[in-house]
């Protein structure tokens, strides 16, 4: 594909009037000279991941310097610059932004913006940063990781989202929309392979069908042999074999009006994480705790398995080696199935109707080995079947010196969900399973939302939204087969509603330049435990979480936007967080309103075209969370407080770099040189902030060099991600006195990638 847009033609004619004897035949090597060497430059221009990206953060296309919220977006052709393999993977370049997957990214991801995550790992719940792709909210975000490919942009927006967006949320929403339709045919195509006998490959196709028809067709399979080995049996952990495709048919409609079919799904079968066996005691004097350091480095024992983390995996105590005594492997399979159809029709020049309908499906089987050895003991399987419909009605608007946007979102989830957890060697009265757990939740949802800006003067818009929201869930559980007393079994249900909305000022003192203040405020319904619960208590509904967030930011941009500059400031508020706390497996977890959180923090997101062949991408994030909280927990027989603690996965400084450098070689293309890194301080990954859960600070450091063709037909390119294979835990647990577990981060990989776009 010619980067300017227009294919070049070559012709073989032997005409005299192409003969190098011809009058023109100076002028034409000169045009051509001249069109090669604007090829070339714009082969460069093509290649930088520096945009200017359009976004629908208010729910219509805007640049998003225009836009006075704290977003980032990433266009997809960035993201495919950039060597970012999913759209998770942004997450390493967005200040106060992270990732982590408890039993594998296809099963369970969970994302946190300010340290707002969902702090428990129940599929009966809701996270308080949204998913969405293609306009249509994942109450369910397992799956969707498998969808993330053939991307337009994705946005992301931080702080609470209590106004326009579908679902009222209080941390923020990951925004991914796909690449649409064309007028003309396009394709590509690209393969890759790695370490770990990975292959993945990708592509996709689009152009008319027939008059006022148009389709596009993507499709992404990866698979591989597993990053970690179970030294009990030597059989890989992790292996991967997932696919997943989206065909779109866009119709013209009348007139004005257009509707979009999106029929997409996934299936993937791969194994879920191994858990890493932690013991919490001195070998050589059970009696005494071990220090932190030596339990992390698997160094201590436990009188329940009376092994070291070490001794567990035969002394491999690193991320590539954990054991499990599962003896078909920890299967994970997730099969998922969506359509959603948008009708958009121009009621006039300045309204715009806009309809969103969708359905999503989810079957869910997952297999875990929480004591992380090769005895049967905390060996778990999960189940999950989840229906979900949503249906959004919506008018834009706007007049000589406003914009406004108004509309109708309904929400319907149905989900069933089991839990089984095999008998340990000295339990069998309990008939092959110490616990069972069959729990169904149903949730229907609707909401009246608005938004109205007003430029007050020719530089200053003020901006005021609202939004009412009504929410019904009804639950009930079964454990017929139960270690606790009493077993819990009952019905229970839940109705809440709020009014959220927002009011901010935005002032454009000079072109290129905005600032802006923002008050707004977020809601999360509440729900039910569902998930190892101790007593019937349990069945007693968690209410709703309240977030109201002040914020001031700049967007500025100078040089010709040679330079810009993105930065905020906020402090948040959230009445009744919500967190799964794990007590012991004796006496189960809850999930609870845990306290009051408070947060305060900066970002800052600075992009420069240093030079015509240098660039760079920067960014810091600045946190301090606290809980406000009376409640009092027991972990690993000592006891704590949450008052005083600091959100789980929410360092206090983060940081970011991504430097590209481009290097001419005239007609034989470009290269491109490439080195990203990002940066986390210390953090706990558990909300009790035991010492077992802290994580020391790291970094992890990334390099890609890529060969472009003068025309961008072709890319070829060779990378390494975790390029010092550092290692480090994204989750821990402790489930007894003397024991827990960690999960590894993912050690370095490498690979090279083809691209061919047609």
């Amino acid at each position: 594909m010619n980067l300017t847009g227009n294919r070049a033609t070559s012709t073989n004619s032997a005409s005299a009037a192409n003969g190098p004897n011809h009058p023109r035949a100076p002028l034409k090597k000169s045009l051509l000279a001249l069109a090669v060497a604007s090829a070339a430059v714009s082969a460069q221009a093509q290649q930088s991941v520096i945009e200017e990206v359009t976004v629908t953060a208010q729910k219509r296309e805007q640049n998003m310097q225009d836009v006075s919220v704290a977003v980032s977006a990433f266009s997809g052709d960035a993201i495919d610059r950039m060597g970012f393999e999913e759209g998770l993977d942004i997450t390493q370049q967005v200040p106060n932004m992270s990732f982590f997957a408890i039993f594998g990214e296809a099963s369970s991801p969970s994302v946190s913006l300010r340290g707002i995550s969902l702090v428990n790992f129940s599929d009966s719940w809701e996270s308080p940063v949204s998913i969405y792709v293609d306009d249509v909210y994942r109450g369910n975000p397992a799956g969707s990781a498998i969808q993330l490919f053939d991307l337009e942009r994705v946005e992301v927006l931080r702080g609470p989202q209590g106004t326009i967006y579908g679902r009222n949320t209080t941390g923020g929403l990951v925004h991914y929309v796909s690449r649409k339709p064309t007028e003309t045919f396009e394709g590509k195509f690209s393969a890759s392979v790695g370490n770990y006998g990975e292959t993945i490959a990708q592509g996709a196709v689009s152009g008319p069908l027939v008059d006022g028809v148009r389709g596009r067709l993507a499709v992404k399979r990866t698979k591989n042999d597993g990053w970690q080995t179970n030294p009990v049996d030597g059989r890989k952990l992790n292996e991967t074999d997932s696919m997943g495709y989206r065909g779109q048919l866009e119709f013209d409609v009348g007139r004005t009006g257009m509707f979009l079919l999106n029929v997409h799904g996934s299936e993937a079968d791969q194994a879920s994480v191994g858990f890493s066996h932690m013991g919490y005691l001195d070998p050589d004097d059970l009696s005494q705790t071990c220090s932190v350091s030596r339990i992390q480095n698997g160094e201590c024992s436990s009188n329940t398995f009376g092994f070291t983390g070490a001794e567990a995996v035969n002394g491999q105590y690193d991320p590539e080696h954990v054991a499990t005594g599962a003896s078909e492997g920890l299967n994970t399979t997730i099969d998922t199935f969506g359509v959603s159809g948008r009708y958009t029709m121009d009621l006039s020049d300045d309204i715009t109707f806009t309809s969103v309908t969708a359905y999503e499906e989810l079957d869910k089987f997952l297999q875990d080995d929480g004591d992380g050895t090769e005895v049967v003991w905390f060996d778990e399987q999960y189940a999950v079947d989840a229906e979900q419909y949503t249906q959004e009605l919506r008018l834009n608007g706007s007049g000589l010196d406003s914009n406004w946007v108004t509309g109708l979102y309904l929400y319907k989830d149905d989900r069933g969900l089991i839990t089984q957890a095999p008998t340990t060697a000295d339990a069998g009265v309990f008939g092959g399973y110490f616990h069972e757990e069959y729990v169904s939740l149903k949730s229907e949802s609707w909401a009246l939302f608005g938004q109205y800006e007003y430029d007050l003067t020719p530089q200053l818009t003020g901006i005021f939204g609202a939004r009412y929201t009504e929410e019904e869930r009804d639950f009930s559980q079964r454990s017929p087969v139960s270690f606790y007393t009493p077993r819990v079994e009952g019905t229970g249900d839940l109705s809440e509603s709020a009014l959220t909305g927002r009011i901010g000022l935005d002032w454009r003192p000079r072109e290129g330049t905005l600032v802006y203040a923002n008050i707004s405020t977020g809601f999360k319904s509440g729900g039910f435990s569902g998930s190892y619960n101790a007593s019937e208590a349990a069945l007693a509904p968690v209410t709703s979480e309240d977030a109201i967030n002040y914020e001031v930011g700049l967007k500025t941009a100078w040089a010709d936007g040679r330079f810009r500059l993105n930065a905020s400031a906020y402090r948040y508020d959230i009445e009744d967080y919500q967190a799964q706390v794990f007590l012991t497996v004796e006496t189960g977890s809850v999930i609870t309103n845990a306290g009051d959180v408070t947060g305060v923090g900066a970002e800052l997101e600075f992009t420069a075209r240093v030079t015509d062949n240098f660039e760079l991408i920067a960014g810091l994030g600045l946190l301090d969370t606290e809980f406000s909280s009376s409640q009092v927990f027991n972990v690993a027989g000592d006891t704590y407080t949450l008052d005083g603690n600091e959100l789980p996965s929410a360092p206090s400084t983060n940081t970011n770099l991504v430097a590209r450098y481009y290097i001419g070689l005239g007609d034989a293309g470009e290269l491109a040189l490439q080195a990203d890194y990002t940066w986390q301080g210390d953090h706990f990954l558990q909300i009790e902030n035991d010492p077992y859960s802290k994580q020391d600070a790291y970094g992890l450091g990334n390099a890609k060099v890529s060969w472009h063709s003068m025309t961008g037909d072709y890319v070829v390119e060779a990378f390494v991600r975790n390029l010092a294979d550092k290692e480090y835990y994204t989750y821990q647990n402790t489930l007894g006195s003397d024991w827990g577990y960690g999960v590894w981060g993912m050690p370095r990989t490498y690979g090279a990638k083809f691209s061919w776009n047609m």
